[in-house]
């Protein structure tokens, strides 16, 4: 697809100067575009499809829509493996994460303050924190500071066995709720329109998630080659943003209403899928690395960022003072990672 793009631009006459910055520039507007709306879609669709053949709620949010809500991201992924932009990946997921947590958080604090008691698990505190700083010390340490195939599957059979741990619990506190939730769910859409419309509408998503992501990696790629920055810059500023849009825009939407539990919950599930789903496909099909001359810039970033933000999902009341804390944080880890990092 990146060819297929390269040789449009170059027919069109576009291919040189403002006006191929131009067409970057479009293509990473049209992609984020794609992205957003295509993941807005998979999302709620995969949830609706899953009522419809009768999967409780409860196990869609903890399986089908954690998996969607970090479709962007693994698409680009493999878009960019497929334009041999591996250096936009490492970037994305860190990125992604950081974003996830300083600035989308950070944002939706300073709408309203949010009650952490009895949202978030101790697991899955524990989860987080410990895949986080396992992914970040393998990345530092390992010598050539790249995902292959055996980190990609560990990270995959990670996230496996988490989803089978959470369904499985899930299941069991669903039983004492099914006499009086079961009945109402499946009489809320006929069931076979609801499959057929729900199905129709997630392969539109898929396309729109596969179109989308190539379109960012294309003009993604070539602004860094253009700019004459590393490729994990772009992954971590306007990739990791732009695909991190749906959570933005459902983080405000829950803070509003005051869901908080799933708001937090939110953030949780999309960094630890970022890490276990992203990362353990880009290992696999990879290898990938970082090569920016301070990496580990990143890596220090992204487990302060959540190390507090654990600590702060301990029975803590967030207000907008956090926010501006993790907004600060976002800014710096940003600043400081350009500074460091900012020549090719």
């Amino acid at each position: 697809m990146d060819q297929i793009l390269h040789n449009l631009t170059l027919q069109a006459g576009l291919g040189t100067g403002f006006a191929y910055c131009v067409v970057l520039a479009m293509a990473i507007v049209v992609g984020l575009f794609l992205l957003t709306k295509g993941g807005d879609a998979l999302s709620d669709h995969s949830s609706l499809l899953a009522k419809a053949l009768g999967v409780p709620s409860v196990v869609v949010g903890l399986t089908i829509v954690s998996i969607a809500t970090s479709a962007p991201e693994l698409f680009t992924s493999i878009a960019a493996i497929r334009s041999n932009a591996q250096g936009l990946i490492l970037g994305n997921i860190i990125g992604s994460n950081i974003a996830n947590i300083g600035l989308i958080l950070g944002l939706a604090l300073m709408v309203k303050n949010v009650d952490t008691r009895n949202t978030i698990s101790k697991s899955q505190i524990t989860t987080l924190l410990l895949l986080t700083l396992v992914f970040c010390c393998f990345l530092f340490f390992n010598p050539s500071q790249n995902l292959s195939l055996l980190p990609g599957v560990l990270l995959l059979g990670f996230i496996s066995v988490y989803l089978f741990g959470t369904t499985a619990k899930a299941l069991g506190q669903r039983k004492k709720e099914r006499e009086t939730k079961t009945d109402k769910e499946s009489l809320d859409t006929p069931p076979a329109k609801a499959f057929l419309l729900s199905a129709s509408f997630i392969l539109l998503s898929t396309a729109a998630l596969w179109a989308g992501s190539d379109f960012l990696v294309f003009g993604a790629k070539n602004l860094a080659i253009i700019a004459g920055v590393p490729e994990e810059l772009i992954g971590f500023s306007i990739l990791a943003i732009g695909t991190s849009l749906p959570e933005l825009a459902a983080s405000i939407s829950l803070v509003k209403k005051g869901e908080h539990k799933m708001l937090l919950g939110n953030i949780v599930g999309s960094n630890l899928f970022n890490i276990g789903l992203v990362g353990g496909v880009a290992g696999i099909l990879g290898p990938v690395s970082s090569k920016t001359p301070s990496p580990w810039i990143d890596y220090v970033s992204l487990l302060l960022l959540t190390a507090l933000f654990c600590l702060w999902l301990k029975g803590r009341t967030l207000t907008r003072k956090e926010g501006f804390v993790l907004l600060a944080g976002y800014l710096a880890s940003s600043l400081f990672t350009w500074i460091l990092n900012g020549s090719a």
